[in-house]
Order: structure tokens, then sequence, then C-alpha cells
């Protein structure tokens, strides 16, 4: 029965399908046949353990029951175990939190299937798995301000808003791992308005990776300017420094060279959302370039995260996007770096001792290796400033 199969989704994107129930994923599958579509018997397992730990296990159960219906359930076999050994080998272990998606890379690797997930950045580092971001992922609705201000009032949720960066879904794996108690929720609405929503009281804290052109430095000039008059103040936490660029279809088939070439009538950009950090980098760049954005077409599309500029790239919708490495190497595309900036997260000077906070300024400040590591894996990272206070404004 496994030979027919062509595809198997990950516990994540299980979980994705599950929740959401998302109309593009229903309308993607219609090109499978019956018994095409697997999931391995250990994500049935997690997702078994899940529903017996919600509010409402009899509910959950029955529904899981339902969503594995039309699917094909894979054992973990020896020929998985097989492909375990070599794929944990070369990617290194990193702890207890990196073993369930090796185990399921290696099992996609004995079926010679791709992955499809809602987190790609977990398999980073694993060679020769091929891992797709599923679809209706890209186009997930943002948390609105009522649902932030739910989350934020739970005592046991770390809410983070702001920009988006893969390395983020890694560290509240790696935080929740360690502290199973703490759930650490992000949204990815962009620097500005993460700094907005800081104004609000509706975030611990914020990612932003804002360039000040003045200064040549990142958040610290904006953080001063927006927070500080408002009688808010923050320290600048230094997280992860990273690479923006150029993504790319793979062999880079119209020849582009860099932002420069975003003037040219036959090449179609993606762009990120207004108030969005590598938004505000772009139009510095265009800026210097002497480039109106009514030169780049597709300068108007805005989708929210890294990884919807990947995937619009990768599906064909744009020739290239401005996004991070860590995205193109997850989506299998070329890039063409422009520019490495300083990915910080702003807190609130009354959260910076809390006890909430605590846990993950600890694992920031010591800089585990094995974290780091992972997220190195990602591509074009550098945790250098990780845990190094920037400034306090």
């Amino acid at each position: 029965m496994t030979r027919k199969v062509r595809l198997l989704l990950d516990t994540s994107y299980c979980l994705f399908l599950i929740r959401t129930r998302a109309l593009a994923a229903r309308r993607a599958f219609e090109a499978y046949q019956p018994g095409e579509i697997a999931v391995s018997s250990l994500t049935v397992a997690a997702l078994m353990a899940a529903a017996q730990r919600s509010r409402a296990p009899m509910h959950n159960q029955r529904a899981l029951e339902q969503f594995l219906l039309p699917l094909v359930v894979v054992d973990f076999d020896a020929d998985a175990a097989r492909w375990l050994g070599r794929s944990g080998g070369a990617a290194g272990w990193g702890g207890a939190q990196a073993a369930h998606p090796l185990l399921l890379a290696a099992q996609a690797l004995s079926l010679n299937v791709p992955l499809m997930s809602a987190q790609p950045e977990l398999y980073a580092g694993i060679d020769g798995v091929s891992v797709h971001v599923g679809p209706g992922v890209a186009e997930q609705a943002q948390p609105s301000p009522a649902a932030l201000s739910t989350a934020y009032a739970d005592a046991h949720t770390i809410r983070l808003t702001g920009s988006h960066d893969l390395s983020l879904t890694l560290l509240g794996d790696w935080l929740h791992a360690e502290n199973p108690a703490l759930r650490f929720a992000a949204a990815n609405v962009g620097s500005l308005p993460g700094l907005m929503a800081l104004l609000r009281r509706e975030a611990h804290l914020a990612g932003s990776h804002l360039f000040d052109a003045d200064t040549g430095d990142f958040n610290v000039g904006p953080a001063r300017r927006l927070l500080a008059p408002q009688g808010l103040h923050v320290v600048v936490l230094g997280f992860v420094a990273r690479v923006q660029g150029m993504l790319v279809a793979p062999g880079n088939p119209r020849r582009i060279g860099g932002l420069a070439d975003l003037a040219r009538d036959d090449v179609t950009f993606v762009n990120r959302q207004s108030g969005a950090g590598t938004r505000i980098l772009l139009d510095y760049h265009l800026r210097r370039l002497g480039i109106a954005p009514t030169q780049v077409r597709g300068y108007t599309r805005e989708e929210s995260s890294h990884l919807a500029v990947a995937t619009a790239v990768a599906q064909g919708a744009a020739d290239c996007g401005l996004g991070i490495q860590a995205a193109a190497q997850a989506l299998r595309l070329d890039f063409i770096p422009v520019a490495e900036e300083r990915f910080d997260l702003v807190i609130p000077v009354e959260y910076i001792e809390s006890a909430l906070l605590a846990p993950l300024l600890a694992l920031l400040r010591r800089r585990d290796p094995a974290f780091c590591a992972r997220v190195t894996a990602l591509g074009g990272y550098d945790t250098q400033p990780m845990g190094r206070v920037m400034a306090e404004v």
C-alpha cells in the first residue's frame, strides 16, 4: 500500500489543517488519488496525545478520526530507521525537540516522497529531504487585536508580535520543551505594527529589524522616537543577525543580479506589507538607486511573511522578492545577498524582570550551543547578538 504514497503530511501541517480546515488545501489535494497522501504513525500518536490533553478530548478525538479517514497511516519501519541513522548523524540531534522532525524526515526519505509542512524551518540542516509549504499556510489570516488581547491575558503565554522570522518557531519550541507550562505565541504583523502593539499592551515583546538610515543601526532609533515619547521605556535585546536578499527561482532564469533589476520591464516582484522592516529596507535601497515604486512591477502585491514571499516565487507567481536567506533555503530557491541586518527583541522594562519572561531571557543569555546550531542551520544567521542588551531607551 505504501508504494502508492506520493506525499507525507507532517505533524505541524496536520494540526494546521485540523484547526483551520483550509479550503486551499482541500482543493490542492483533489489532484491526488486515494491512498497517495499519507501520515506517519508518529504523527498520529502525537495528534492523539494532543487531543487527550485538550479541554475537549472526546470531541477532538472524533475530529481526529474523521481527519484521518482519507489518509494512509504508514509505520516507522526498519527502512525508516536506517534513514534516521543517516539524517540524524548529518544534521546533529540538537536535543529532544529536534527528534520528531528528524523521525518524519527519515520516514519521508525512506518512502522517497516530499514532506508537506506548516513549519519547513524544522527540517533545516537535514540533507536530502524535500519539504514543501502546505497549501493555505502562507494565506493564513493574522490574529485580530481582540485575539491578541485574549491570548495576552493567559498568564502562561508569552505573546510576541512584530516581524516574521523563521527562528522564532525554533525559539518557541525550545522554550516549551524546557518549560512545558509555557506557551510562546507569535503574530507576524511587521516591525512597526509590532512596536505599536507594545504601546497598546497587546504583547510582552516585539521582534524588530527596523533600519535607521540616520545612524546605520537597527531598532534603537525607531524605539527612541516612537515609544519613549509615549512613556514606554524598553530594552532592545539582541537575538540574531541575518542576511536579507533577493529570492529567485532555482537557476535564476531571469538573470536577476540585485535590486537594480527591479526597474526592468520583464521582472515581476512580490513585496512585503507596509510597516514590515523588509519593506522599509526595500524602500531605502530603491531611493538610493533612484527607482520609484511605480517602476517596480508587483510593488503593490503584499505578503505578510518571508515564507509567503518565498512561496509566491516558488510557485511562479513572481520572479523575485526580498526576504531572508532562511526562507530561500527552506523552499530550495536561489538567493542573492543584499544586506545584513540585526533582528532584535524589544521588551518593555516592566516585563524584563518578570517571572513570565525569565525562562526566555535565561535561554537567550546562555546562548545554548545546540539551540544556536539549529538556528544557524536555517541559513544566513549569526547568533552572536543573542542575549546582548543593545540599548535601553
